[in-house]
């Protein structure tokens, strides 16, 4: 009976022995205690167009209508400065420039081509979120984002089809998972970008040429619109 305890006993202490080998090593204990940190963001962007058409009748008898298609990659850039308000409550500002192409196409009322067009846009964008933290578990913690921003874009081209007015204010949702490496914090996180006003540039006095009043004249309203999958290095 002794050995019987004496080699239960053994086999206990041999498996807390291997738990406590494949223990996972917690990283950056104190990261999220910081009351201000700050960090930087790197990722890809996909822009698009929230459209209404006007179904307006052109000097030349047809209706356009426009579409947004080839939805190609930009590149966004911006540096994190971070608040803690409590355990699980960060503020969050997080300026960043977006650089992408907007590509359209339009239609008449019998789906004839009409037009290509691509818009190339560089928005600079001055976001403030709440950031809600789950428990971490181990080396990661999940996380929600809920904000909303104003945005500028720069370098519009004058003179083109189509001209967005620079000034913007929109709301921003999201998610994202912290990760907790040995030497600094790393997340993965998309972003749904969603403007609230219209954009849509209907004074068209820099037309260079005049028959292209049609297609602003074709539209009503637009609404920017942005998916945005980022790396957050902090």
């Amino acid at each position: 009976m002794k050995n019987k305890i004496f080699i239960f006993l053994l086999l206990i202490a041999s498996a807390s022995s291997i738990f406590a080998q494949n223990k996972t090593v917690q990283n950056q204990l104190q990261s999220d205690n910081k009351r201000i940190h700050f960090g930087f963001t790197l990722g890809a962007d996909f822009m698009n167009l929230g459209v209404r058409q006007s179904n307006a009748i052109a000097p030349d008898g047809n209706i356009y209508s426009m579409s947004v298609n080839n939805y190609s990659p930009g590149f966004t850039v911006g540096v994190i400065s971070d608040l803690r308000l409590c355990e699980y409550l960060n503020l969050r500002f997080v300026p960043v420039v977006h650089f992408g192409d907007i590509k359209t196409t339009f239609i008449d009322q019998n789906q004839n081509l009409a037009k290509e067009y691509t818009l190339k846009t560089t928005i600079v964008d001055f976001p403030i979120y709440l950031k809600y933290r789950a428990k971490r578990i181990n080396n990661y913690r999940p996380y929600v984002l809920l904000g909303g921003g104003f945005d500028y874009q720069v370098g519009r081209q004058k003179g083109e089809v189509l001209l967005l007015k620079p000034a913007d204010i929109n709301i921003q949702f999201g998610v994202g998972c912290d990760f907790y490496l040995p030497y600094f914090k790393f997340a993965p996180e998309l972003k749904f970008c969603i403007g609230m006003l219209d954009v849509l540039d209907k004074e068209r006095k820099d037309l260079v040429i005049e028959a292209d009043r049609k297609y602003t004249d074709a539209l009503l309203r637009l609404t920017n619109r942005l998916l945005v999958l980022t790396f957050n290095f902090e």
